[in-house]
């Protein structure tokens, strides 16, 4: 259990206040001194021996009772000590207020009329009755226990950037996804929709497998929309409706929308398409009339569509599918596949002892093949020494059959093995709900609040060392599917619903979540030892709130998971009396209830920390709230009604985080802001309209200021930055008005920030370079003018990002070739920019030394920089210059738009993305014109020239994949495609947009034996004859899958060659007025699954052979008023070919 786990945390926060207490000058004017030492001499005597207690409990029940019997007088204890702490506080601070030194030390040596004797004994009484309590069950311990017993340390492998992809999730899984693709594609059904269940025990992959067949490219172009709802454990209806609506709207919150709206949403979104809905993780379906109500809100999808469900329950996949269609079972890995994964995270590098190979391989039998079991063990051993896996193996997993197929005996061996500040940390998790997106940030918040965090001195930020804690936890797979920013720092995350299981049980009675429509069953797991909860329910209307808490007399933690509207009423009526029910809450959880006034009983809490009101809807926040001393984190993300806060919130000393992102309502900041001295984040994403007073300098230890608005003669300057130089993260700074001054900024003194964005719309009193950035900078966006910045940049060594926009005098921009980092580069709006260097492209040889060229580019894009002739000046663009130009060694992906000038850049040979629209065709040309290039550059060839060779010869853009070329109007010569396209083997979507002279597609189209897409729009002259030798060459293109053809003019019919590309799937003809008839024969079209056909008013005829497609599920006809009249059901001539297509949309409107 992680209970005495936690108890750990509050004996050390005891320790901690109580060491603070006694130093407080306070203590001795109250006459408690010795009191206070004695009894943390008691709670430190008593912490020594936790640990061991800890090991010993799970064997002696002895133990476990006497634990149970410290428990609730050490929580006693915390929560008099903070009450006496805070009360210590702020009679500190109204002494330094009132500033009367003289009366300070009268009532020093008077021994104070402020603590009257009656205080004094009271206090006294208090302190000596916890005390004897702790030490009659401290004298009570005879069990032997040791003290100071040395915990488990964590040792985690350096995590790498492709460490959060998980590839040994599916590892061994390619078969299994062949064949849920084989059944997506060709199971036959009665109805339009088709349901694949997936069945495995838990830690399979199940989630994992369903992720890599939605993921796969060919279902990407197969299915649209693509849907993912993790489904609640009980299946309600109401919420997974609500789930699907917001995966449909990809994440948009459904707070205002009622149900009937939602299913009106969802069966818009996918009518008439050919959807694919995964439902991952079905545990309880007890009926199918609750299925059939979810299956009939979706049966406006097309034919076709599909339905993964993932399940650990055979029994859900037989209501679901009935029995004469079998789920897809999902088996364990094998030996060789399992000791794979095990190998990759147990071990630094390749074993070499074969002792602990041995051994290894023994350990990984009795994980019996569960992806999740193997990382959990195998990262746990990683690093170990062979003694400490031999006595793993022979102790603690002798105890598990490898046969069990319960899971979790397995995963507690691993947590067995965390130290206790990571178990507590871990079983606190228990509060969220199966499949809960966790903000990595307000977990680290939520984790300080309890005292969870394990310093080591006080130079460690606490949130530095909460991070820690979660990425060791992370490593040991506690949590995962984590999402990472721009520098990899791990936002978001999930935890596997095996290792939620894990966590409630070691949590026990401590840590309760009480899930929807709570049954008297779970009214019982409220204990007198429970001090954290969380709902995740909608109350029924003969419930309260204060139903639950009855027995729980010292709750920490209450969580708002999941609530409905009518819950959010009864919830209000609870709140006005929180203070009297909730006296010791340390953490208040009420985000997205749809609150539009806070109670004033909240400002009674004078123990809370943590506070989130995100997501609601009051005005204002009540004047009660600055009571709240002991204020860590402020929460208010995404009040977007919130017009004001507190003008006293200045009171709140102790606060830390204050978060108000996007509160768009809210237009200035409370003049006392500066106040808040021990503010280390102020989060304020409001995109300028945010008023900042003067008196932010005074907030030293911030840590985070997301942004920093100037304006000309009142409110916060430019110079209030100048002594914040702990700030981290990202900084925007926004200037729209003229007069402003750089002077005082001093960012080049912020060396832990990542990111810099500078939004300067005025005229700038002086050159701005007080706004250089520290040469750490990684990510730097220059919006508008700044002559010294962009003149820095060649000196930032670590940049990793930089982007130019509308700085409107800019000629040229500096040299950036050399940067060892950078990634990425994005130019934007130039509108004076001639060249983008003012030197001549050898300026890479320096003393003689050949240097790289972009060594590290990945991502370049030239946007709307009409002026823009070329990348050098004075290079001319010849033949022979065009052979002995630079290249970029990374380039993956370019796009140049609105560049009509530019003839002549650096080569990108090694691109996977290309995209050209409104520029010239120049640079591109002469990229294929490239001859003996090498394979892209390695790591160790970085620092070499970008034209030394260190891979096998390629041909130049063998490696481009995606091609996009629009509105090329210098292309006079391209009628037909360049033999240079023999060099794209790669390619697999080419768009050929508003090319007015291209005229033919082959030669030139039969070069892209990879080519899988094709699509060809707005090209007047573009004609598609029938010729044989057309014919011929349309065979090379045996991988094509979709054709769109749009707006063509001069086509009057598809080249009869297009029936030798058996693998074509979709064709789509849009508006193509002259054209007359599609193909005369498909019946070799096997693979056909759509035909469309909009807007073609000659089209005649359908072609021969289309009524044998048994593979085409989709026909549309739209105002072709002709074709349509011969497809009337019953009486027209094509009746009978297509009556077969189970989804037919033939409109004329």
């Amino acid at each position: 259990m992680a209970w005495e786990v936690l108890l750990s945390s509050v004996a050390d926060v005891i320790i901690k206040q109580l060491g603070e207490a006694i130093e407080n000058e306070v203590a001795l004017l109250s006459g408690v001194e010795d009191e206070l030492q004695k009894l943390k001499d008691t709670v430190s005597t008593i912490k020594c021996v936790l640990a061991d207690a800890e090991k010993k409990q799970v064997q002696e029940e002895q133990i476990k009772t006497w634990l149970r019997r410290l428990e609730g007088v050490v929580y006693e204890a915390d929560d008099f000590v903070d009450e006496f702490s805070t009360d210590q506080t702020l009679r500190s601070q109204q002494e330094a207020m009132t500033g009367n030194t003289l009366a300070k030390k009268v009532r020093t040596f008077c021994c104070s009329t402020s603590f009257p004797l009656g205080f004094r004994h009271k206090m006294g009484r208090k302190i000596k009755d916890i005390r004897n309590k702790l030490d009659a069950i401290a004298n009570d311990r005879k069990f032997h226990l040791v003290t100071g017993l040395q915990e488990t340390e964590v040792v985690t492998a350096e995590w790498k950037d492709h460490s959060f992809q998980r590839e040994e999730d599916t590892i061994g899984r390619e078969d299994d996804k062949v064949e849920i693709k084989k059944r997506l594609f060709d199971m036959k059904t009665k109805e339009n929709i088709g349901v694949i269940p997936i069945v495995g025990v838990g830690g399979l992959g199940k989630t994992a497998l369903a992720q890599l067949v939605i993921n796969d490219e060919e279902v990407q172009r197969h299915f649209e929309p693509k849907l993912w709802v993790s489904v609640p454990k009980v299946f309600d209806l109401e919420l997974v409706v609500k789930e699907v609506f917001q995966s449909a709207r990809q994440g948009e919150r459904s707070t205002d929308i009622t149900l009937d709206q939602m299913q009106k949403d969802i069966r818009e979104k996918i009518k008439g398409k050919q959807f694919l809905l995964v439902l991952d993780d079905i545990w309880d379906l007890d009926n199918r009339e609750k299925w059939l109500s979810l299956e009939n809100l979706l049966r406006d999808g097309s034919s076709g569509s599909r339905i993964i469900v993932t399940t650990r329950d055979k029994e859900v996949a037989r209501i679901i599918n009935g029995p004469e269609e079998p789920p897809y079972i999902l088996e364990a890995l094998d030996d060789n596949k399992a000791w794979s994964l095990f190998e990759k995270l147990a071990f630094v590098q390749e074993p070499k002892d074969s002792i602990i190979v041995e051994i290894g391989k023994e350990i990984m039998k009795k994980c019996g093949g569960i992806p999740l079991v193997i990382r959990t063990i195998a990262s746990m051993l990683y690093s170990r020494h062979v003694d400490e896996w031999s006595s793993f193996k022979e102790k603690e997993l002798s105890t598990i059959s490898q046969y069990d197929k319960d899971i979790i005996p397995r995963l507690k061996l691993s947590y067995d093995h965390l130290p206790s500040h990571l178990k507590r940390c871990f079983a606190y998790c228990s509060l969220f709900p199966k499949n809960h997106i966790i903000d990595v940030k307000k977990l680290i918040n939520l984790w300080m609040a309890q005292g969870f965090i394990k310093l080591s001195n006080h130079q460690e930020r606490p949130e530095d060392m909460g991070y820690q804690h979660f990425t060791d936890l992370l490593y040991r797979s506690f949590f995962e599917k984590v999402v990472t920013d721009h520098f990899l720092n791990k936002t978001k995350c999930k935890m596997h619903d095996c290792m939620h299981d894990l966590a409630m049980s070691v949590a026990g009675p401590q840590c309760v979540m009480l899930n929807l429509n709570v049954a008297a069953a779970d009214d019982d797991k409220i204990e007198t030892t429970t001090h954290h909860m969380s709902f995740n329910f909608g109350l029924r209307d003969h419930q309260s709130f204060a139903d639950f808490w009855v027995r729980a007399k010292r709750i920490r933690t209450i969580l708002f998971n999941k609530c409905s509207y009518s819950s959010m009423l009864r919830l209000g009526n609870s709140l006005d009396k929180i203070d009297l029910q909730f006296k010791f809450l340390r953490t208040l959880g009420l985000s997205g209830l749809g609150m539009e006034t806070v109670p004033d009983s909240i400002g009674r809490l004078k123990h809370l920390r943590c506070l989130d009101l995100s997501y609601n809807y009051m005005k204002v926040l009540p004047e009660s709230i600055v009571n709240l001393h002991n204020l860590q984190t402020l929460d208010l993300f995404c009040c977007t009604s919130l017009e004001a806060l507190p003008d006293s919130i200045g009171n709140l000393h102790n606060l830390q985080t204050l978060d108000l992102c996007f509160c768009r309502s809210l237009e200035a900041l409370p003049v006392d802001i500066w106040k808040l001295v021990n503010l280390r984040h102020l989060c304020t994403i409001t995109f300028g309209q945010l008023h900042l007073p003067r008196g932010l300098s005074q907030l030293t230890n911030l840590q985070e200021l997301t942004e920093f608005q100037v304006k000309a003669e009142h409110g916060a300057q430019l110079n209030e930055l100048r002594d914040l130089n702990n700030l981290r993260g990202h900084l925007t700074i926004r200037v729209h008005e003229d007069g402003i001054k750089s002077e005082g900024a001093n960012l080049k003194s912020k060396q832990h920030l990542q990111s810099i964005e500078l939004c300067i719309d005025g005229k700038m009193v002086d050159d701005c370079g007080d706004l250089v950035p520290h040469s750490n900078i990684k990510r730097f966006t220059l919006l508008g003018p700044g002559a010294a910045l962009l003149n820095c940049v060649p000196s930032l060594k670590n940049l990793v990002e930089f982007t130019l926009s509308g700085h409107k005098d800019c000629q040229y921009i500096a040299a950036l070739n050399h940067l060892p980092h950078l990634k990425v580069l994005q130019l934007w709006y130039l509108a004076a920019v001639e060249y983008i260097s003012s030197d001549e492209y050898d300026d890479n040889v320096v003393d003689g030394n050949l240097l790289p060229f972009f060594p590290s580019l990945q991502r370049l894009f030239l946007i709307d920089i009409p002026n823009l002739k070329g990348w050098w000046k004075g290079v001319e663009n010849t033949e022979n210059t065009s052979r002995s130009l630079p290249f970029f060694p990374c380039l993956s992906e370019l796009e140049i738009y609105g560049c009509p000038n530019l003839i002549c850049m650096p080569l990108f040979p090694y691109l996977q993305e290309l995209r050209l629209q409104g520029t010239r065709i120049k640079p591109f040309q002469q990229t294929l014109m490239m001859k003996n290039i090498v394979g892209p550059p390695t790591s160790s060839d970085k620092a070499s020239s970008s034209s030394s060779a260190s891979s096998a010869a390629l041909l130049p853009l063998s490696t481009l994949k995606i091609l996009t070329i629009d509105d090329i109007d210098d292309i006079h010569e391209l009628q037909y495609f360049p033999d240079g396209f023999i060099t794209l083997t790669s390619l697999k979507k080419l768009s050929i947009v508003n090319c007015s002279k291209l005229k033919y597609l082959f030669p030139g189209l039969h070069h892209l034996i990879s080519l899988q897409q094709l699509d060809i729009h707005d090209c007047k002259e573009l004609e598609m004859p029938n010729e044989d030798s057309d014919a011929i060459l349309w065979r090379h293109l045996q991988s094509l899958s979709i054709l769109s053809l749009y707006k063509l003019p001069k086509l009057v019919a598809l080249p009869e060659g297009l029936q030798q590309v058996t693998s074509l799937q979709e064709i789509i003809i849009f508006n193509c007025e002259i054209l007359e008839a599609v193909l005369e024969c498909v019946k070799s079209l096997k693979s056909l699954r759509r035909l469309v056909i909009k807007d073609c008013p000659s089209l005649m005829c359908l072609p021969e052979g289309i009524d044998g497609l048994t593979s085409l599920k989709n026909l549309e006809i739209v105002r072709c008023p002709i074709l349509l009249e011969k497809c009337l059901e019953d009486t027209g001539e094509y009746w009978p070919m297509i009556s077969h297509i189970k989804n037919r949309r033939l409109v004329d409107f």
